[in-house]
């Protein structure tokens, strides 16, 4: 799914949901969020898509949930969809460097080392990896030491339009889960430091979305900092899954061939979300 289809999307979920801009990008793309409130004193499930921009097919897997009605029997919390985190980075993936206003098309160019093509590039329209650049041990652990396609945290936490967008969003909201959806390798992470009533209460939620989705779960919090998961975990307090959808075995980015099988995995998304509303009002 790239930009414009995002921009079709906003267009068609207006006359049923909410649909607010949460922010812009570097090249003047709208970042949106899709809300579905019931209540405004409900807590409220957010998903957070295409923060690496090879990583869109999950883009094509949050609206076809929404499309089929995955979420329609959801009565005790609100929902909020942000659909595409990361444009700039998407159209970059999608269309190469006419998608780059002209000032900035040499400097991409040589930051993607010298190849015009963008399919497997990672990052923002600045090259920063803003799934390294939220507030959450930044830098703990460096990747890269400067713009590049994937791996760099940026000069400072929170540096990017993109990342400032999604950190104001959830703290006007009153979230009880955020689920940033990725791909590849059908895992499941949910740890990043919590204390011991936190992880039981989290892992709780990680093995019911384990169990559903049929991913593995993994707990690598040692080589993670600066990632929204990581944030959400450690300054919110509250769960917060990363979920890799799609097999290993497929390349990026993931196909829209593959939606459908992927699609499968996750169609007890509202139960699994009803559980983990559950576990956290128990805690």
């Amino acid at each position: 799914m790239n930009y414009n289809d995002v921009l079709k999307k906003v267009e068609e979920y207006k006359k049923e949901f909410e649909v607010l801009e949460i922010g812009q990008t570097l090249f003047k793309r709208k970042i949106f969020a899709v809300e579905r409130n019931l209540n405004k004193n409900f807590a409220t499930a957010i998903f957070v898509c295409s923060i690496h921009a090879r990583e869109n097919i999950t883009s094509d897997l949050i609206c076809k949930m929404i499309d089929d009605g995955l979420f329609d029997g959801v009565k005790e919390f609100n929902l909020a969809f942000i659909i595409m985190a990361n444009p700039d980075g998407v159209e970059l993936c999608f269309s190469g460097l006419q998608s780059a206003p002209e000032g900035e098309r040499k400097r991409l160019f040589e930051i993607n080392n010298k190849s015009a093509s963008f399919s497997l590039w990672k990052a923002n329209g600045r090259g920063v990896d803003l799934n390294n650049n939220f507030d959450a041990d930044f830098k703990r652990i460096v990747n890269s030491e400067s713009f590049s396609s994937s791996g760099f945290a940026g000069e400072f936490k929170e540096s990017e339009e993109e990342t400032k967008a999604v950190v104001n969003y959830l703290k006007k909201k009153n979230p009880f889960i955020v689920l940033c959806y990725h791909s590849k390798g059908e895992e499941i992470y949910y740890n990043y430091f919590q204390d011991e009533a936190c992880l039981k209460r989290d892992k709780l939620i990680a093995e019911r979305f384990s169990k559903s989705t049929g991913y593995q779960i993994k707990n690598p919090e040692k080589s993670s900092s600066g990632g929204l998961k990581d944030y959400v975990v450690q300054k919110l307090k509250i769960p917060a899954l990363t979920i890799e959808v799609g097999s290993d075995e497929l390349s990026h980015p993931i196909k829209k061939e593959s939606l459908e099988d992927i699609y499968k995995r996750h169609k007890s998304i509202a139960n699994d979300l009803e559980f983990a509303y559950n576990v956290f009002r128990e805690f």
